[in-house]
């Protein structure tokens, strides 16, 4: 047994260790979507994450939520919250630390509209982008790999 200093704590085998430390506990996961309905849907699809939800219906309102205490662990944002602010907000994930830093997931439109959105979106770190419409189990392994 390997013992953690005075505390005398049990310490689990490191490659057990690392799986626990690697584990994220009731993520806080924050999603713009200017769609209830929609938002109704994700916040069922993330009931096996046990996830704290931020919910709002612009990118702007969600913003300053990635810069409080409490640690955003993923943003699920679908591009019908961009509007025609898309380089305004492309250029906070890109400056904004707290936002360089999450895991992203982007739902865009399969439209030639979007075509550019998509790459660009791409391109940052830390992030995936989903074609919708999109099948539900598709996201739900997404975000089982992102969180887990």
């Amino acid at each position: 047994m390997v013992y953690a200093g005075r505390v005398r704590r049990f310490l689990p085998p490191h490659a057990a260790f690392a799986k626990l430390c690697s584990m994220i506990e009731n993520p806080r996961i924050a999603i713009a979507d200017r769609s209830q309905l929609a938002a109704n849907i994700y916040q069922l699809l993330l009931v096996p994450f046990q996830p704290t939800l931020v919910v709002r219906r612009r990118f702007e309102e969600l913003r300053p939520h990635f810069f409080r205490r409490e640690r955003v662990h993923l943003g699920l944002f679908n591009s019908n919250t961009f509007g025609k602010k898309f380089d305004e907000i492309l250029k906070h994930l890109t400056e904004d630390e707290p936002l360089r830093r999450v895991k992203k997931v982007f739902l865009c439109r399969a439209s030639h509209a979007e075509d550019e959105w998509r790459e660009r979106l791409g391109r940052l770190a830390n992030s995936t982008v989903i074609t919708r419409p999109f099948h539900p189990a598709e996201l739900t392994q997404l975000l089982k790999r992102l969180l887990g």
